[in-house]
């Protein structure tokens, strides 16, 4: 078979530039160039030669696709009948991965209420305690026994608690966490009991470096804490999560979310651990939101792709009127829904492991982002900023 690329002569740098500066009438290319804060510039385009001989390999570090979880928020206030009802819309519209805001401290009881109909093979359950005095430990104790009512062995369960006790906590719990750990790999080893909540950190596309570099530091130091009480960083890892905002810059998000997998598995080597991927879950940044619903949707579609060729393993698409700050309606989640449904059923983008691979684009500002993430977080591991 003929390659056709032979009948299309390989054009240099050079002379895209100068058809660039053509069309440009005189306007300088440095006009077009792009400053991610103060020493990170991107230019508008890029070409086989900026990559200066350097890989440009999928990241696959044992990635089988790029398959994700189909997230929604789920409110818990006073009464959990009344969450049960958008829970289960939720599921039956395709939801894989509720997360259950609780704002009140859960029972047995209010627990079989939220949780009623819900068929937990099915499902992966996500829980975040909104509330002064949390006890993630009983949480813990409350899903195990209600996984176990349900006939569902440890080691068949899927769940996360949103337990992150650097930040959360006056005096951090990491005993605490630490044998929670030990509990879920030797029992439950599908659930996971630490988040490293990333949210905190964004600040917009300009400050996605800081945001990078404070991200690893966190989980940098969960890994120092958590190995001094003996636990292994392969264990560790697997029963941790990161989560990650996005916001309206479309190829930022998706250069941040793959130098965050550079990073992190960075991170791992220094203790040993190849070859292993973070979990991350994408949440939309609130201030992407604004008042108008129908440009929200529109924009919905862009901040979700680019969490999704970013290689985001779970994904929360906000509903178009939280702009307004008001209730979620049945019809704002169910469009939220139905945009992770039409990326995967529709423009298929969860049979690829790495989309953005082989965009030049992509693949410099990728490594410009790592690059200076990498440097920016040497820096802050020297003073540990968590300590």
């Amino acid at each position: 078979m003929k390659n056709l690329l032979e009948d299309f002569p390989a054009v240099d740098k050079a002379a895209w530039v100068a058809k660039v500066e053509k069309d440009l009438k005189g306007k300088p290319l440095k006009d077009l160039f792009w400053h991610l804060g103060e020493n990170l510039e991107v230019a508008p385009f890029y070409h086989p030669e900026d990559m200066q001989g350097q890989a440009t390999a999928p990241l696959l570090a044992g990635r089988r696709g790029n398959d994700w979880e189909i997230g929604e928020y789920i409110n818990v206030y006073k009464a959990p009948s009344n969450a049960n009802i958008e829970l289960l819309e939720g599921l039956k519209g395709g939801v894989q991965a509720p997360l259950f805001r609780l704002f009140q401290p859960l029972d047995e009881d209010r627990l079989r209420q939220l949780l009623d109909g819900v068929a937990p093979e099915m499902v992966t359950l996500n829980f975040s305690e909104h509330y002064t005095e949390k006890q993630p430990s009983r949480l813990f104790s409350l899903l195990q026994n209600w996984y176990q009512e349900k006939g569902i062995a440890g080691t068949e369960a899927n769940f996360t608690i949103d337990f992150d006790p650097i930040l959360d906590f006056t005096t951090p719990p990491i005993e605490q966490l630490a044998d929670l750990i030990r509990t879920c790999a030797a029992e439950w080893p599908g659930v996971c009991s630490l988040q490293i909540n990333a949210k905190t950190f964004h600040g917009g596309p300009e400050q996605t470096v800081e945001e990078l570099a404070l991200t690893m530091a966190k989980g940098a130091e969960y890994l120092a804490l958590l190995t001094e009480t003996g636990l292994d960083a392969a264990v560790i890892n697997q029963h941790m999560q990161f989560g990650i905002a996005i916001s309206k810059s479309y190829f930022v998000e998706i250069a941040k979310f793959r130098a965050l997998r550079l990073l992190w598995s960075n991170v791992l080597k220094g203790y040993g651990v190849k070859g292993k991927q973070p979990f991350v879950v994408g949440h939309f940044s609130q201030e992407s939101q604004d008042e108008d619903p129908n440009g929200n949707i529109i924009r919905a579609s862009t901040q979700a792709m680019s969490a999704v060729i970013g290689g985001v393993d779970r994904l929360y698409v906000l509903p178009s009127n939280r702009g307004q700050q008001k209730p979620d309606t049945s019809f704002s989640r169910r469009i939220a829904r139905n945009l992770q449904h039409l990326l995967k059923m529709e423009s298929h983008l969860d049979q690829v492991i790495d989309p953005g691979a082989g965009s030049y684009y992509i693949e410099k500002l990728t490594r410009q982002i790592a690059v200076q993430a990498w440097a920016r977080f040497r820096e802050m591991d020297q003073s540990r900023v968590f300590e």
